[in-house]
């Protein structure tokens, strides 16, 4: 932005395009939209990228060693036209803004211009978003905290100031082109800006900033990256970073039932049932003697009904009974040792003519997966009872189960399971999500396209229903199958602190 307040748009392409086919779009056309009356100009530039270049990988480092020399490369030549190219001199700041960040509330330019002069008149570097979605939950406190807190790519540069030159400078070093292939560019200022912070001495030389100068303190831009949302997220910025493709709609309260597995006494669930989240009625089945009750539980999206009974089976078939006892179209599964993670949504695809839930899933030779024997041995079975194979994983409590496919489902495993007995370790689980989904596979009858609409949980940002609290009892079986960690044993904190972040983990 000048000083004049002129904004002009920047159409950054990675490759090489054919202006021919560039020329036959509506802009060089001559056709004329409302929203450029906007800008004093509209200029486009190519990286000039060849195809050893041109990488993006979101699988990240452990799959290519190069996964981001696509977009820094991008954002390099960016800084270069500003810094010393056809563009030096000609702006006080830009803002980043990549294909999937989506203008949401009108009057989005008139907050960047704000925003821009706030980020000149208040001396900050770099002003933008941190991560705001669910991707990390699981993982985040192993993490390094510039990865955490790093300030996503698509912010306000502020080119008169010291540090932005700074960080471009030392990030496109040359003779250290490590970082530029390694680490993205976003990450990458970040890293060297808490490092400068906090007195390393290969860049705190040059820091003459304070805890401004790297600013997230923005109301322009919110960062959802790979995070799945529902369409009814009231979002607090002006755009949003993150693909239509990630959006999806509610499921109705009224069709969907959480059958929950009381163990015991203890946990925490009852306490989180008054919260935001779409499960009016709640079925619980308990393995201990309880009268059967039923109660109305007041939360903010409406009552809940809580209905208590015994179970009629021993807890491994919790899939099933629930199958069996449920009059919703659908539902879901958990246990006491859970609590609701509210605010939560069922997300369900509604783009085609059938309502398709999304179904969360890691990859069979995941790290993920093979840190947990759990997860093989689960693998293993839905593979045997229904002579399939398998490439993903799914989580029985994250899978939204039809009910009426659920109860043939069950007719069906326990004909494939005759003979065998859960009691003598011949089977490794009871009804699993694994084998739910093997089922449908191996019937004809069935398509997962069109069932599902899967999504890879170690790249999308996906908040499941309930989270772990407690661990909870330790399968006491002595089986061949290994169904726990091996690092210390059968401990069963240690097993469950492996499945999620419990709060005796952290402590630990």
């Amino acid at each position: 932005m000048a000083n004049e307040v002129v904004m002009d748009i920047v159409n950054g392409f990675q490759m090489k395009m054919d202006m021919e086919m560039y020329g036959s779009t509506n802009v060089t056309m001559g056709t004329m939209y409302d929203w450029m009356e906007c800008f004093s100009a509209i200029k486009s530039m190519s990286a000039m990228l060849n195809p050893e270049q041109d990488v993006y990988d979101s699988n990240g480092y452990t799959t290519n060693k190069h996964w981001v020399s696509g977009p820094n490369h991008v954002f390099k030549n960016i800084l270069d036209a500003m810094f010393k190219g056809a563009y030096m001199d000609m702006y006080d700041s830009f803002f980043l803004m990549e294909m999937d960040a989506v203008p949401i509330k009108s009057n989005w330019l008139d907050q960047f211009e704000m925003e821009a002069h706030e980020v000149h008149d208040n001396n900050q570097a770099v002003r933008g978003s941190q991560y705001l979605g669910d991707k990390w939950d699981l993982f985040e406190h192993q993490m390094p905290v510039y990865l955490v807190d790093h300030i996503n790519g698509n912010a306000i540069y502020n080119l008169k100031h010291p540090w932005t030159r700074y960080l471009y400078d030392t990030f496109t070093m040359v003779g250290d082109a490590s970082m530029m292939e390694e680490m993205a560019f976003d990450v990458a200022f970040a890293m060297i800006t808490m490092a400068a912070m906090s007195g390393d001495p290969m860049y705190s030389t040059n820091w003459t900033g304070d805890n401004m100068t790297y600013n997230t303190h923005t109301m322009l831009v919110g960062n959802y990256a790979n995070t799945l949302l529902n369409t009814s997220y009231e979002f607090g910025t002006y755009i949003r970073h993150g693909s239509g493709k990630n959006l999806f709609e509610n499921l109705d309260d009224d069709d969907v039932t959480l059958g929950v597995a009381y163990f015991d006494h203890q946990g925490h669930f009852m306490e989180t049932v008054p919260t935001h989240h779409p499960f009016k009625k709640i079925l619980g089945i308990t393995y201990f003697d309880q009268p059967n009750s039923t109660q109305t539980i007041v939360a903010p999206d409406g009552n809940v009904t809580m209905m208590m009974q015994t179970a009629m089976y021993g807890p491994y078939y919790h899939l099933c009974e629930i199958a069996k006892l449920v009059d919703t179209e659908w539902f879901a599964l958990t246990d006491n040792y859970h609590i609701v993670k509210a605010p939560v949504s069922v997300l369900m695809d509604e783009s085609s003519e059938m309502k398709k839930p999304v179904l969360p899933y890691v990859l069979k030779d995941s790290k993920y997966c093979g840190e947990r024997p759990n997860c093989k041995a689960s693998m293993e079975q839905a593979e045997d009872l229904f002579s399939i194979n398998l490439n993903y994983h799914h989580d029985k409590y994250e899978v939204l189960y039809k009910t009426a496919d659920a109860r043939m489902f069950c007719d069906a495993w326990d004909a494939a399971t005759e003979g065998k007995s859960w009691g003598n370790c011949s089977l490794a689980f009871g009804p699993t999500a694994d084998d739910y989904i093997a089922w449908k596979i191996s019937d004809p009858k069935y398509n997962i396209a069109d069932e599902f609409t899967p999504k890879d949980k170690t790249r999308y940002g996906w908040r499941a229903w309930t989270s772990l609290w407690n661990p909870a009892p330790v399968d006491d079986r002595m089986c061949d199958t290994t169904l726990y960690g091996v690092k210390d044993g059968l401990d069963p904190v240690w097993y469950h602190c492996t499945l999620a972040s419990l709060p005796i983990c952290l402590a630990s």
